[in-house]
């Protein structure tokens, strides 16, 4: 029994991308459509929303295109110029950044981080909140944890067993793996969730697909791991 759930939600945004300051990548629409479209995280906030006030999200404002929250100090990906600020991503340059420019968008990532973990308590959990292109991988959910303290096989058994039991095919860790888990001084829990975009989303067109059946068996569903958790 947990006395709340944070949903971290930091992919959903498309804001900032061609800002002339924090953005500065080209006009491109081949960047914006086989890029920006395609890995925005789209409704995000939407599909894990919820009225139960125990729920907090905490959204980040802005594209994983202007300052991925999620990537890690030294990530192995900065070699690739994907790391915390992109410098280039399928094949298109971002512009140069200031040095000014850059420090403001760390602040944005230690920013969010705080929000997280000011929001967290030792019987709390945080849900890691994600989709991805139905191309990647054919399952409907992907349930990422990580291999350390923040890990319930639990919990982890409840969600898979419940998304299951509406319907949903599940994997674990694939094909993304662990889950979020900004810094504390106690420990707690914390799940990846990742919708396939086929689920939810007409991905030509970036409208929801729910019709009213799909959207009561779904919201039915997490209502159902939320209630479960808490």
């Amino acid at each position: 029994m947990m006395q709340k759930i944070i949903l971290n939600i930091p992919h959903s945004s498309c804001c900032g991308v061609f800002d002339n300051e924090i953005g500065r990548w080209p006009r491109n629409p081949h960047f914006m459509n086989e890029c920006v479209n395609k890995w925005t995280d789209w409704y995000t906030d939407y599909m894990f929303s919820t009225d139960n006030c125990k729920v907090k999200q905490v959204v980040f404002p802005y594209s994983r295109f202007v300052c991925d929250v999620e990537r890690l100090e030294n990530d192995e990906l900065e070699e690739h110029g994907q790391g915390i600020i992109y410098r280039e991503f399928g094949g298109i340059a971002r512009k140069e950044l200031s040095e000014n420019t850059k420090d403001y968008l760390l602040s944005l990532r230690t920013e969010h981080l705080r929000k997280l973990s000011d929001s967290l308590t030792t019987d709390s959990v945080l849900i890691d909140c994600h989709s991805f292109p139905c191309e990647i991988y054919n399952t409907d959910i992907c349930i990422g944890f990580n291999h350390d303290d923040s890990y319930d096989p639990k919990l982890v058994e409840f969600v898979k067993r419940t998304f299951e039991k509406y319907g949903y095919s599940v994997q674990l860790n694939k094909p993304y793996s662990n889950s979020i888990t900004p810094e504390t001084t106690f420990p707690y829990r914390s799940i990846m969730i990742e919708i396939n975009k086929r689920v939810y989303l007409n991905e030509k067109n970036k409208t929801i697909s729910l019709t009213p059946l799909k959207a009561m068996r779904w919201f039915g569903c997490m209502n159902k791991i939320y209630e479960g958790i808490l």
